[in-house]
């Protein structure tokens, strides 16, 4: 059967500096797709629903990764008025590129003239009624990618919507042909709301290299310091390190390492917003950057000390494996998911010990200090880490295809 690959995530974040493991990962599969003939590409916004070949999919996505100006917003066909000028811009373009459009998604794939795996990787895109009329146009089987349930297991950690949002997409995941889990715990979790799951497999997600940084780059403003890397939600546990800069804030002042925090403020989060904003050490020894682009990432993390990564829960966990590649140690807590991107590379501490995280804090950042050297020695471990390719990752898929199709 053909491929339908769901791109309304791509659209509705048209304007977003900062990819997710959620992008990367429909990126991953577009770039795929866009070279089999025959494969076809949904964007829905509303009531309607445009379908594009490869080619325009590959036109649509050069266009809103390149950050190059897009084509004024045909407001008559809107999707969505409340949505940025550059989300309705990116609307707009995709109807351009479409071979078809309109409210009824049945004949638009009757159209076609053949029947379709639909594929979504978006996770909070996927729908009962889109299913209905998938179905109803002739896509023959519905395969869904789950990235992060960890909100239903640990709903102190997260916004208090996102659980109710999570058992809504599993209902409609319930409805699907197969599903593909990023993790094994999302697995789990999934098995666990589920009354009948359908056929699934364990597909991890591949790396998606940060551009390194070119040989005549400058120094990053990070050298010699520290960077934290990702939204700034509860379950990142940003507040303890920060509780820790206080300490050498208050013991080193101006000579204390730096930390920079790389990602945008989330919700549940005002007590770590109240520190950034107000702390005298905010903008001194302590650096919010919330906007940063792939490459600018790239550069602060080569040259930080480490990335520091205290979760309490993560999905894929995918910047653990972004830092090692580009040779930035790596110093996270000792939880599955991110054992399972880092490897034997990283040093591994509890998220609530504290202590052992300001020794090895202090360690890391003098290169000077006396006896043994964390970070030399991760960086030879560094040496023999392999990051996890795509490959993998699309074969457990096609494995899963196989299998509901036979």
């Amino acid at each position: 059967m053909r491929r339908l690959l769901d791109l309304t995530r791509t659209v509705a974040r048209a304007g977003r500096t900062i990819p997710g493991a959620i992008d990367r990962a429909e990126r991953a599969w577009a770039a795929r797709l866009t070279a089999q003939d025959g494969a076809r590409f949904l964007v829905s916004a509303g009531p309607r629903h445009a379908l594009l070949d490869g080619a325009g999919a590959a036109a649509l996505i050069a266009a809103l990764d390149g950050g190059e100006e897009l084509p004024p917003a045909d407001l008559r066909g809107a999707f969505s008025p409340w949505r940025t000028e550059r989300q309705r811009r990116a609307d707009s373009l995709a109807r351009r590129l479409a071979l078809g459009q309109g409210e009824d998604l049945g004949a638009l794939l009757g159209a076609e003239r053949g029947r379709f795996l639909y594929l979504n990787v978006a996770q909070a895109q996927l729908d009962a009624a889109r299913l209905k009329a998938l179905r109803a146009g002739g896509a023959a089987q519905a395969v869904a990618l789950c990235h992060d349930l960890v909100a239903l297991e640990r709903p102190e950690l997260a916004r208090p919507s996102e659980p109710n949002r999570l058992l809504a997409f599993l209902g409609a995941a319930g409805l699907c042909d197969g599903l593909l889990h990023a993790t094994p715990a999302t697995a789990d979790i999934a098995a666990a709301h589920l009354e009948s799951p359908p056929p699934s497999r364990i597909a991890p997600l591949g790396l998606s290299p940060l551009p390194p940084p070119g040989p005549d780059a400058a120094p990053a403003e990070t050298e010699g310091g520290f960077v934290m890397l990702g939204a700034i939600e509860p379950r990142r546990n940003h507040l303890a390190m920060l509780w820790i800069w206080q300490r050498l804030w208050d013991e080193l002042g101006e000579a204390a390492p730096r930390l920079f925090i790389l990602g945008r403020r989330a919700s549940e989060s005002e007590m770590v917003a109240d520190i950034l904003d107000r702390a005298p050490m905010a903008g001194r020894v302590v650096f919010e950057r919330s906007e940063l682009g792939d490459p600018e990432v790239a550069v602060r993390l080569a040259s930080a000390r480490a990335m520091l990564a205290p979760s309490f829960a993560e999905g894929s966990a995918l910047a653990v494996a972004e830092a090692l590649a580009l040779g930035c140690p790596v110093i996270a807590a000792d939880i599955p998911e991110l054992r399972a991107e880092g490897g034997a590379a990283p040093d591994y501490i509890d998220p609530l010990d504290l202590p052992a995280w300001l020794e090895t804090l202090l360690a890391y950042a003098d290169p000077m200090a006396e006896g043994p050297d964390p970070r030399a020695a991760q960086l030879a471990r560094i040496e023999a880490w392999r990051p996890r390719d795509w490959a993998a990752h699309f074969e457990a898929a096609e494995d899963l295809f196989a299998q509901i199709g036979a």
